[in-house]
């Protein structure tokens, strides 16, 4: 699971991450609205933990923007404000839950299990698709017609990410953040070659999906038919 915090108490912000670690989450942290707001537009996450009062932008404006764009990830308020008026423009505008600082880790990361769970009760994500192949992330499995291999490791979340946004290119950092940790140091070249054991894996279920090398920007899935 990838989580977004959007806060600019970076303390605060580096002891959720380090919590959300613990808990098998991966967190990025963006500490300007701003930052966070494209961020939330242009990558995938699974839940965003917003903060209202923001350098750039505030949570608020950032909240609004992010639903007039279409994008229903879940989002819970970080904040000062305990006013009753600020609680409800929040919800109002679309965020999933609340909670006011100074607040509990442990209360925090329960909220964000809920959320996540309420919305994968809406929303089977186990099982991802494009062209003629499907991943079930659940039990690692890589199926095209009645071909199936396993997969495991960072192949799986390699795959599960190019699959998540199928839609778009995955640069290399963003691969390298996702699968190996913000402070990981691992090169990039390390990302080049779990590509190349999936284009293996793909090969041998005799799949037309190919994972397609964007120069200067990363990698992006492509069926055989696309242009």
């Amino acid at each position: 699971m990838n989580i977004l915090i959007i806060e600019d108490e970076y303390s605060l912000a580096d002891a959720v991450r380090e919590s959300m670690k613990k808990e098998g989450f991966n967190a990025v942290i963006k500490p300007n609205g701003l930052d966070g707001e494209y961020e939330a537009l242009t990558d995938t996450y699974d839940l965003i933990l917003l903060d209202v009062m923001l350098p750039g932008k505030n949570g608020f404006d950032i909240l609004k923007t992010i639903r007039e764009e279409g994008i229903k990830t879940p989002v819970i308020m970080l904040t000062a404000k305990s006013q009753m008026s600020d609680k409800l423009n929040g919800l109002e505008n679309g965020a999933d839950d609340y909670i006011t600082k100074p607040f509990s880790v442990r209360e925090l990361i329960a909220r964000v299990k809920i959320a996540l769970k309420r919305t994968h009760e809406i929303e089977d994500t186990n099982r991802l698709s494009f062209g003629d192949i499907t991943l079930d992330t659940k039990t690692a499995k890589l199926s095209c017609t009645d071909e199936e291999i396993q997969i495991s490791g960072k192949e799986l979340a390699l795959l599960e990410q190019l699959l998540i946004n199928q839609n778009q290119i995955s640069s290399r950092e963003t691969i390298a953040q996702k699968i190996w940790g913000y402070d990981s140091e691992a090169e990039y070249n390390n990302v080049e070659v779990y590509i190349t054991f999936l284009r293996r894996k793909l090969n041998l279920i005799h799949s037309t999906v190919k994972i397609k090398s964007v120069r200067g920007l990363g990698y992006k899935l492509e069926k055989d038919n696309d242009k």
